[in-house]
């Protein structure tokens, strides 16, 4: 009987363990499981929540000042300011009463990195590896009969042809050449990542030429914005959001790519259901002043040949996610010709990730004078560098079309990520 009693005690408690628990964590939801600060910098995190807990760190930890290397008793109610001055991770642990366990946080604490921010107005030249299929066509013979040769073989428009008989494909040109006069060709096309094998009897038509009958492109151009160079590497980082082809919506693999200086020419404003466009054109087209070596969800990335100067910084520290705030802040990028503008915007609403998108902040341009010559954020504009507190904290991406004076921002450490998984793959 005694045995039955402790028992349904020890359950009622286990169960009022967790009930608090459950209630304590519905409480601190807003605190992240992990944050990163830079070394001998502070990061405040405000939860505004009336409880007060102890806060475990088996490593020595400073918090709100106060130097802990066990336990500490903090209120939730006032901002909870973090720091260290040695590089690391730390494992920090909030309980209730100093007994229940409510919630573990991973701080990582990172060298400060700073690099010059952009604005620049730069051309774009990519080329895929291979030639991208843009549209599928009719091939007329000597008798007049009609014949889709490529399309009967299974090819599809977005598909990217690498290889011809055994021959690597570069250029249009080489696909008519090889083509021609061959009764049979070999194909070894990619599609969604996939690589199929495709068989096909080219036809002779009416002028005595040998097709397959289908439109390709070898080259895509156009105007963006750098983001931001970093002179200990060279590395450059642009647009903020990956390259598709304007045909196919395909996103485009690079083979060889490059950037060059651009001036805007003209500017398109924005308008409701509208997007708005830079029109820029190429300055020196043999003048090339870096290369494209990725073409990914956040942005190019590639050598710059040349080193940037920025008009308004020199140099400027990267900000953490948790940096970044709601409020005023600015954005640098051009409007005329090659020159570099700062002009007011607000971020609106920060959205927190624990995983890369190209959409981690909703921005909204408040300056006048922008707002009169583009109507807000327009083509061209992805990848002008997001300013505030001193910080570079992300670029521009995208606009929404029923509202062109607002739009989403990257943040820039998923771009400076990016930069790292790109040495990787390309050892560069």
């Amino acid at each position: 009987m005694q045995r039955n009693r402790l028992n349904k005690l020890i359950k009622f408690f286990l169960l009022i363990i967790i009930v608090i628990t459950s209630v304590l964590n519905i409480f601190i939801s807003d605190l992240p499981e992990e944050i990163k600060i830079i070394e001998g910098k502070e990061q405040t995190l405000e939860i505004k929540v009336p409880m007060t807990l102890q806060l475990l760190c088996k490593s020595p930890f400073f918090i709100n000042g106060n130097y802990i290397n066990d336990r500490l008793t903090i209120s939730l109610n006032e901002p909870l300011v973090l720091k260290s001055s040695n590089l690391g991770t730390y494992d920090l642990e909030f309980r209730f009463l100093g007994l229940i366990p409510v919630k573990r946080l991973k701080v990582h604490v990172l060298p400060e990195t700073r690099v010059v921010p952009g604005g620049h107005s730069v051309g774009v030249k990519l080329r895929p590896n291979g030639v991208i299929v843009v549209g599928l066509a009719s091939v007329i013979d000597e008798n007049g009969k009609t014949h889709q040769p490529a399309r009967d073989a299974g090819i599809q428009v977005g598909d990217t042809i690498v290889m011809i008989n055994n021959q690597k494909i570069h250029q249009a040109e080489d696909l008519s050449r090889i083509i021609d006069k061959q009764k049979t060709v070999d194909l070894v096309v990619k599609r969604n990542g996939e690589i199929l094998n495709i068989k096909l009897d080219p036809v002779k038509n009416n002028l005595g030429y040998y097709q397959i009958g289908l439109w390709v492109r070898d080259i895509t151009a156009g105007v963006g914005t750098l983001t931001f160079y970093d002179p200990k590497t060279n590395f450059y980082g642009a647009l903020g959001h990956i390259i598709a082809d304007a045909d196919t919506g395909k996103i485009i693999e690079v083979g060889e790519g490059e950037i060059i200086r651009a001036r805007v020419s003209s500017i398109t404003p924005g308008k409701k259901n509208q997007p708005g466009e830079k029109r820029g054109v190429f300055v020196n087209e043999d003048e090339i002043i870096g290369n494209i070596v990725a073409n990914t969800p956040f942005g190019i990335f590639g050598q710059a040949y040349n080193s940037f100067k920025n008009p308004y910084y020199d140099l400027l520290p990267v900000a953490t996610i948790n940096q970044v705030q709601e409020g005023k802040a600015k954005i640098l990028t051009v409007i005329e010709d090659e020159k570099i503008q700062e002009f007011d915007i607000e971020i609106q609403k920060i959205i927190r990730q624990s995983y890369p998108n190209d959409k981690g902040m909703i921005i909204k341009i408040t300056d006048e004078e922008l707002i009169a010559k583009t109507g807000g954020i327009i083509q061209g504009m992805s990848g002008s560098p997001i300013i505030q507190n001193g910080y570079i904290v992300g670029a521009v991406t995208h606009v929404f079309v029923n509202d062109p004076t607002k739009g989403y921002g990257i943040f820039l450490e998923w771009m400076l990520n990016e930069i790292n998984s790109v040495n990787s793959r390309e050892k560069i």
